[in-house]
C-alpha cells in the first residue's frame, strides 16, 4: 500500500510499504479517508526524532522507519475475532492512545497518562497510509451525517474538550486563548458554545483570518518578546485581566503572555507542548494566587466522543479550520514542507486525503 514514513530527520518518504494487517483479536483495519498533519509530525520531520523509537518500544515493539500520522478518520475495513459494533463501511475516528495497561496509572484508569504509552504514527503505524490496523477500543463511530473531512478533527478536538472539562464548567467566564492554531481554535469555539466571551491572541493577520471567519474577537500580539506594548493592546481590548486564559502555544513568550493576562485569582490553562523547558516567572502566579491547569491529550468515552458529537453540531464553524488539502503522494511536499515553511502562517490544519473520502 501507499504510506507516508519517517526514516530519519528530514527524511520523510512517500512509499510503498507492506499492507496494513489483517486484524487480530479485538482489531480493527480502518481504510484511512483523511488524515491531519500535527505539530508532533512537523517537530518529528525536522527535529526528530523525539517520540519516535529507534529501539523497540516497550509497548508496541515498533521502531523506524514508522508510518506518521494520528488524526485520522476513515471507513471500517475489517474486524478481528471478538469485535462488535462496528460494520465494515461505518464512518469511524481514531483514539491514537496505545498505553501499556500494566502501570498503576492505567489501573487507574488515567491511560492517557501512561508513561509508556505509545502512540499511532510515532510508536506504531499511522494514518498516512491507505489503511491502519488498530486495536478496537481506539476506534470510535462517527455520529449519522458527519462528513469524513469534518471527522479527521476529532482527535484535537477531544484534546481541546478535555483542557475544557479540565478547566471547568464554561458560562460567562471572560476568556482569552492565546495561540490561534487547531487546538486553540478548537477551544476558544468550545468555550463559546458553552457560554465563555472568548477573545483569540496570536501574532499576525494571517494567523488570525480564521478566528476573525468565525466570528470569535481576536487581538493581535507581539510574542516575540511579549513586551509591553502586547500587554498594552490587550488591555486595550479588554483581554488583559481575563478570568480564563488558555496558551496553547508552548511557547516561553506565549506562556508569559498567557500569565500576564490572567487576572488575579484566575485560572491559567496550559496546553501547548514547548520543544525544550521554558521560563516560569513563579512569584507572578504565586502573589496573584493563579491556578494553573495542564491538560495531556484526551480519552476516548469523556473526550473523544463528545468532541464528535461537537463536530457534528458544528461542522460549518468546524470545517473552516481546514485550510488546505493534499493528495497522500503530496503529503511532504504540499503538507509537511508547508508546514515548516514560510507560507505556515496561513494554515490552521492541512488534510492529508489518502483513500477514498466521501
Amino acid at each position: 500500500m501507499r504510506a507516508v514514513r519517517w526514516h530519519g530527520r528530514d527524511d520523510v518518504r512517500y512509499e510503498t510499504v507492506p499492507d496494513a494487517p489483517p486484524p487480530g483479536p479485538g482489531e480493527v483495519r480502518v481504510a484511512v479517508a483523511w488524515c491531519g498533519l500535527c505539530g508532533t509530525d512537523l517537530l518529528e520531520y525536522r527535529g526528530g526524532p523525539v517520540e519516535i523509537p529507534t529501539r523497540p518500544h516497550p509497548v508496541t515493539g515498533a521502531l523506524a522507519p514508522v508510518v506518521l500520522g494520528h488524526e485520522v478518520a476513515g471507513r471500517v475495513d475489517a474486524t478481528g475475532p471478538g469485535v462488535t459494533g462496528l460494520v465494515p463501511g461505518a464512518l469511524v475516528a481514531l483514539n491514537g492512545l496505545i498505553p501499556c495497561d500494566r502501570c498503576a496509572v492505567c489501573a487507574d484508569g488515567a491511560y492517557h497518562l501512561c508513561p509508556d504509552f505509545a502512540h499511532i504514527g510515532m510508536s506504531a503505524d499511522g494514518g498516512l497510509a491507505e489503511r491502519v490496523t488498530v486495536p478496537a477500543r481506539m476506534v470510535e463511530p462517527a455520529p449519522e451525517g458527519l462528513d469524513a473531512d469534518v471527522a479527521a478533527l476529532a482527535e484535537p478536538f477531544a484534546v481541546a474538550w478535555h483542557l475544557v472539562r479540565r478547566l471547568g464548567t464554561p458560562g460567562g467566564r471572560r476568556a482569552l486563548v492565546v495561540g490561534a492554531g487547531t487546538i486553540g481554535l478548537a477551544t476558544a469555539l468550545i468555550l463559546r458554545a458553552g457560554g465563555d466571551e472568548v477573545t483569540v491572541a496570536d501574532i499576525g493577520e494571517r494567523r488570525l483570518a480564521v478566528p476573525r471567519a468565525l466570528a470569535l474577537p481576536t487581538q493581535r500580539a507581539d510574542l516575540d518578546p511579549p513586551a509591553s506594548g502586547a500587554s498594552g493592546a490587550l488591555r486595550a481590548s479588554g483581554a488583559l485581566g481575563s478570568e480564563l486564559v488558555v496558551d496553547c502555544t508552548g511557547t516561553g513568550p506565549g506562556f508569559a503572555l498567557a500569565c500576564a493576562a490572567t487576572r488575579p485569582g484566575g485560572t491559567l490553562g496550559l496546553a501547548g507542548l514547548p520543544g525544550a523547558p521554558v521560563p516560569f516567572d513563579l512569584a507572578a502566579a504565586v502573589k496573584r494566587e493563579l491556578t494553573l491547569v495542564g491538560s495531556m491529550s484526551h480519552r476516548t468515552a469523556e473526550d473523544l466522543r463528545p468532541a464528535l458529537a461537537f463536530l457534528a453540531e458544528h461542522s460549518e464553524e468546524a470545517r473552516r479550520l481546514i485550510t488546505g488539502t493534499v493528495e497522500l503522494e503530496r503529503a511532504v511536499t504540499h503538507g509537511l514542507d508547508v508546514l515548516t515553511g514560510p507560507e505556515r502562517g496561513r494554515h490552521v490544519k492541512i488534510l492529508v486525503a489518502a483513500g477514498s473520502h466521501p
